[in-house]
């Protein structure tokens, strides 16, 4: 009787360091709690999903839990416009719509992706951003995507110079000399839209720069948050970008 109560303790015991530990392993990732509160479906989301299928990427490379709307029903204007992950600010990427990607367990677990790295955006061309996402690397100029276009150095930049550029802000990252639009005709309205996609990041703290603007915005505020002297980040180091999101807005063109 005594041996039938000590094993019954211990897998009680058990079952509570499980459930402790899955409990905390819940609350540590920041995908499941920040701004990666799970919205529920909303028209926009859904012209967003016909777009993004549309795209024919491979399905595998997507995380459905954590799909996040920002649009304005989804994500009120009362709610925070900023947030701090890894000491950093960004700004929450309103009126665009996340649809989660897989993330290696064994890097972000290694690297502390989720505790000590921040939070970016990475502008791009639909083409380039499934480079990305599909082969896990970031695209310097040079750099060929799936399709066989080669990268460009953006005209305002300095030449010869092979960065990966990054900000805190979508205002600056969608900027269409980063973030191209794209066409797309709705088949759920029958309207024709503007589509344009940018990846949300986490980036490794001590291997990037912090600069200016390089779009000549002169006095023009980019973001009202982030400065214009504070918008534009660069690195060498393509591992130390991980894309974890593929953002992507949608603006009816009439």
């Amino acid at each position: 009787m005594i041996k039938l109560l000590l094993l019954m303790e211990c897998h009680q015991s058990t079952n509570r360091k499980n459930t402790i530990n899955r409990l905390w392993k819940n609350y540590s990732n920041p995908l499941l709690s920040n701004d990666a509160k799970v919205s529920s479906p909303c028209k926009y989301k859904s012209l967003c999903v016909e777009y993004l299928k549309s795209l024919n990427w491979n399905e595998a490379l997507f995380d459905r839990r954590f799909n996040r709307c920002y649009c304005s029903n989804c994500y009120p204007d009362s709610w925070n416009n900023t947030l701090v992950e890894a000491g950093s600010l960004y700004v929450i990427p309103r009126h665009w719509c996340r649809f989660g990607l897989q993330v290696d367990k064994i890097r972000s677990d290694v690297d502390h992706i989720w505790h000590d790295w921040i939070v970016t955006y990475h502008g791009t061309s639909a083409e380039a951003a499934h480079s990305i996402v599909a082969y896990r690397q970031f695209l310097i100029p040079g750099d060929k995507c799936i399709d066989g276009e080669k990268i460009a150095i953006h005209p305002g930049h300095i030449k010869e110079q092979y960065h990966i550029y990054t900000s805190p802000t979508i205002a600056y990252s969608s900027i269409p000399c980063y973030c191209p639009s794209k066409q797309f005709r709705s088949k759920i309205t029958n309207n024709l839209y503007n589509a344009r996609i940018v990846i949300q990041c986490r980036q490794k703290p001590g291997t990037f720069q912090v600069q200016q603007e390089t779009i000549e915005a002169g006095n023009k505020r980019i973001c009202p948050i982030i400065p214009n002297s504070q918008v534009e980040i660069f690195t060498t180091f393509r591992a130390s970008i991980v894309p974890y999101g593929l953002l992507i807005h949608l603006t009816e063109i009439s």
